[in-house]
């Protein structure tokens, strides 16, 4: 008998219809789809190319597929990676708490681990760990346990934003060489999920061991989350925006978190770290499954445009708001950068949102609210 819940074999489609999966994963993808015609109609509604739209410079994943990273992964342990960088479902065990971001442009390890036991993880010093044996480059991190997932923290300290950035890209590089083009790193070798994120001059990554998916649901997904909303808040400076509107048949919202640093190079040049990630929703105020045939939605704004399109008609399913670790800036370890060079909004810009659908159309303008 199938014991993966829907949701969880939802999230994994996307891979899975690019047949980026390890061989386990799809035999339990497949089991699934045989005994679920929802997952399967899902599955069907995937396959449809998708509206092909312009190049971004932001991290911009589309509703539930994050295919910005996902068709790079490849190799074991793919189911327990995106349950973690899809962390957000179930019940929360740790609630976050904003509290005073920190005002620095250079943080150190201790600043790092001290605005996370703010925000509520418990950590303790791992003297089991070898620090020499996970260097990032040159350099070694500072180990913490983490008590609230039996998992374990690594923090690393740059001088600067643009030495962290330089050295995880050339780390990547070398993982990537010396395995054959795969992303198997001594962190993969030791734990099967390994999530980073960037705090300004800092990497931190989170390194944990195999767990059922009703543990996943009930502790370690809200765990990550919250950890990712420290990290963006308090140790990024990170903003949300809302933008959102209501026409007559739909209601829809954009909601980006972002974050920009400037530093100042060893030459003296000003340099620029900024990141933000837009998650759309979309909510048809009529009975969703009345929506047959072609189903599209476009969104367009000063600093740029998305969408997407489905001739199966609309999947209120895949709209949903989410609250997720790759909404502050989660990525699996070694698929990803942890910055950029993203736009930022501006609070007085609209976005316009189009809608297609049985034959009709609709324009929704979207505004920042407070």
């Amino acid at each position: 008998m199938n014991k993966q819940p829907c949701e969880l074999i939802q999230d994994i489609l996307p891979l899975y219809v690019e047949d980026s999966v390890s061989n386990k994963t799809m035999e339990i993808v497949n089991d699934h789809l045989q005994e679920c015609p929802t997952c399967q109609e899902l599955c069907d509604e995937l396959k449809v190319p998708d509206l092909v739209l312009p190049d971004l410079k932001e991290s911009l994943p589309e509703v539930d597929t994050f295919k910005w990273w996902l068709k790079r992964l490849k190799g074991a342990g793919v189911l327990g990676l995106v349950l973690i960088i899809l962390a957000g479902i179930g019940i929360g065990v740790l609630s976050y708490k904003a509290g005073s971001s920190v005002e620095k442009d250079i943080l150190s390890a201790r600043d790092v681990a001290k605005t996370l036991e703010q925000a509520g993880l418990i950590l303790d010093s791992d003297s089991n760990v070898n620090p020499a044996d996970y260097k990032i480059g040159q350099a070694e991190p500072s180990i913490y346990k983490v008590n609230n997932l039996d998992g374990v923290l690594f923090i690393y300290h740059f001088a600067s934003v643009g030495e962290r950035d330089t050295t995880y890209h050339q780390w990547e590089e070398t993982n990537r060489k010396n395995n054959s083009g795969n992303n198997t790193n001594n962190f993969s070798e030791r734990w099967q999920y390994n999530i980073a994120f960037g705090a300004k001059n800092t990497l931190l990554v989170m390194s944990l061991s195999q767990f059922s998916s009703e543990e996943y649901a009930q502790k370690i997904s809200p765990v990550i989350t919250n950890l990712g909303k420290a990290i963006f808040y308090d140790l990024n400076g990170g903003q949300q925006i809302v933008f959102q509107g209501e026409g007559e048949n739909w209601k829809g919202k954009v909601i980006i978190n972002y974050y920009n640093h400037f530093w100042t190079d060893d030459k003296g040049v000003i340099r620029y770290d900024g990141w933000s990630h837009k998650q759309p929703v979309l909510e048809f105020k009529g009975d969703p499954s009345g929506i047959r045939g072609n189903f599209s939605y476009e969104f367009e704004s000063p600093f740029g445009e998305f969408g997407g399109t489905n001739s199966d008609g609309f999947d209120a399913q895949q709209f949903r708001e989410r609250d997720t670790s790759t909404n502050y800036g989660g990525v699996i370890l070694g698929f990803g950068t942890v910055g950029g060079d993203g736009a930022i909004p501006q609070k007085d810009s609209v976005y316009t949102l189009t809608l297609k659908w049985n034959d009709k159309q609709e324009t929704v303008v979207l505004k920042a609210t407070e």
